[in-house]
């Protein structure tokens, strides 16, 4: 029987899937891909060398209803000009991850120093379209996040730790004496001291080091998962979540937590008994390990809000970070040093950042104070269409911080950071210095030093952990190095 009609069947099969097919072709699709680059950079530094579509699926629709679908590609991308995520003052590798609509592991490739022109990266990253008549076209990546693949449930089984929960729950139900709300307070707050204490006690008999970070989801939990992403259980580091900064350094001190991120200028304090240390004088066994990455100090306002400066903050409500975290501390001493003494200003109740920004964009508060690595996550996914900036400082006050605060360095936020920020913004920075006890045992803080940056980490890190770089580990450490650091680095400081 004659064949004839097969190529028939097979042109109208191409022409039914592409009529099905969500988003552009394989070809729209890398030129997108490549604008999205060019756009970040200003010019062209990272280029797609091959890009293959991966498939596309269903999208949230947009605010006005309009459908959207999410496309998947994998790519290789090579650098035609020189660029070092490891470089504090230039755009961070999280933002090519951004540009990518890639995870913290969706870019492979990145090490430490420059990347020079030829080097390569993979990338697994995505695009959200929406329909437009006829067509599709890209949606900003400031709009869209990577999308997360949540975990499946595990279920969960009676121990005597249950029992003590059931018991706890009938107590709140139950307690006599007390309000409603005030056993929910003093429960809560009783909760988490001593879900801290468990995690921190774990570390006597840990296989793996234990970092106390900060709140959970908070940038020095992020980073440390980060630098993990890929590493094997021998080189694994657990993380404990605290208050912050302020709390880390007691914990440290005291012998709580072998080791803790703090920020750079709250660590100095803390050595000198200066500051919120006065009342208990200095931390006189709290070492520093290796500074990490940079965290710019952030004062973001509403772009409609009419407020040019810091000293424009004067008699608004401003939300400054929680007691105990590193935030709270600086914010303090910029706004100072600006001339707003702490009865200028509407100090808010302090609330998770997210959260603030949230409240922030709905005009309850005026503004949010908050130290972060850039891009800050939390304000790239509440800007959305750039109803949020951020704020300079004073060029002089600039200059007076880092002359007058220890540990506090000057830093420009770079061009391109924030959806619509066309020039650097003038600020300052403290980093995130990893620190221990005087007391643990060299082989501990070596072997901590040879996950960060020993050549297992090169391979393993995430895209977040790029900035890591052995050059920049002692920028900004004004306390005195653990001998284990010492001689890993060689002595200098």
């Amino acid at each position: 029987m004659n064949a004839w009609w097969r190529p028939l069947l097979v042109l109208l099969l191409a022409v039914l899937a592409a009529g099905c097919a969500r988003g552009p072709d394989q070809a729209g699709l890398r030129a997108d891909v490549q604008a999205r680059l060019d756009a970040l950079f200003g010019q062209q530094v990272l280029v797609v060398s091959d890009l293959r579509r991966q498939g596309s699926a269903p999208y949230a629709a947009a605010e006005d209803g309009t459908r959207q679908a999410i496309v998947y590609f994998n790519g290789t991308l090579e650098f035609v000009e020189p660029y070092d995520p490891s470089d504090w003052h230039g755009l961070s590798p999280q933002l090519i991850a951004t540009a990518l609509g890639a995870t913290d592991e969706g870019v492979v490739g990145l090490r430490a120093g420059p990347m020079a022109p030829g080097s390569e990266l993979r990338a697994f990253g995505s695009i959200v379209y929406r329909r437009d008549g006829d067509g599709w076209s890209a949606v900003p990546s400031s709009a869209t996040r990577p999308a997360v693949a949540a975990a499946p449930a595990v279920p969960p089984s009676r121990s005597r730790a249950d029992e003590l929960i059931q018991r706890l729950a009938k107590l709140v139900d139950t307690g006599p004496g007390l309000n409603t709300a005030g056993r929910q307070q003093i429960v809560t707050e009783e909760l988490d001291r001593a879900l801290q204490n468990i995690q921190l006690r774990l570390d006597s008999s840990a296989t793996s080091p234990v970092v106390a970070t900060g709140p959970a989801g908070g940038e020095y939990a992020r980073f440390v998962n980060s630098v993990t992403a890929r590493l094997g259980p021998k080189q694994a580091i657990e993380v404990a979540y605290t208050e912050g900064s302020v709390a880390n350094a007691f914990l440290v001190d005291r012998g709580r937590a072998r080791f803790a991120l703090v920020q750079s200028d709250v660590a100095a304090a803390a050595v000198t008994g200066a500051g919120i240390f006065g009342m208990v004088g200095p931390l006189g066994y709290l070492r520093a390990v290796a500074s990490l990455f940079p965290e710019p100090l952030h004062v973001v306002v509403r772009q409609d809000a009419g407020i040019e400066t810091i000293a424009g903050l004067a008699g608004r409500r401003i939300s400054l970070g929680a007691t105990g975290s590193g935030t709270r501390y600086t914010a303090l001493a910029v706004l100072r040093a600006h001339g707003l003494a702490d009865d200028h200003y509407d100090d808010v109740a302090a609330v998770d950042p997210g959260a603030a920004l949230a409240q922030l964009a709905a005009g309850n508060i005026d503004a949010v104070v908050a130290v972060a690595s850039a891009p800050w996550d939390q304000l790239v996914q509440t800007a959305g269409a750039g109803t949020l900036r951020v704020l300079p400082l004073d060029a002089t006050v600039v200059e007076r911080i880092a002359a007058e605060v220890h540990g506090v360095v000057p830093l420009q936020i770079p061009a391109r950071t924030y959806a619509g920020q066309s020039e650097p913004i003038a600020t300052v920075a403290a980093t995130a210095l990893l620190v221990t006890n005087s007391s643990t045992p060299d082989a501990a803080v070596t072997a901590v030093l040879e996950t960060l940056f020993g050549e297992g980490a090169y391979a393993g890190r995430g895209v977040a952990a790029a900035r890591l770089s052995r050059d920049r580990a002692l920028v900004g450490v004004t306390i005195p190095l653990h001998d284990g650091a010492a001689r890993f680095f060689g002595g200098e400081q």
